[in-house]
């Protein structure tokens, strides 16, 4: 389970139960990890970077 820090406390629901997850620094379950940062309730790992795809160089018309 991966170790991390909840800056807004959330709630998580997994078929008919659901788990409050309150603000500091808790092991929770990959899914409730991966639901935190993707919704902003966690920040993302400093080894995660952004995956930007670069723009389409302009073409002369």
């Amino acid at each position: 389970m991966p170790k991390i820090t909840i800056t807004t406390p959330f709630n998580y629901q997994t078929g008919a139960d659901t788990k409050h997850y309150p603000k500091g620094e808790q092991d929770v379950p990959q899914a409730v990890a991966d639901h935190a940062i993707a919704k902003g309730f966690s920040p993302k790992p400093k080894g995660e970077k952004k995956t930007e795809t670069p723009a389409a160089p302009a073409t002369k018309a």
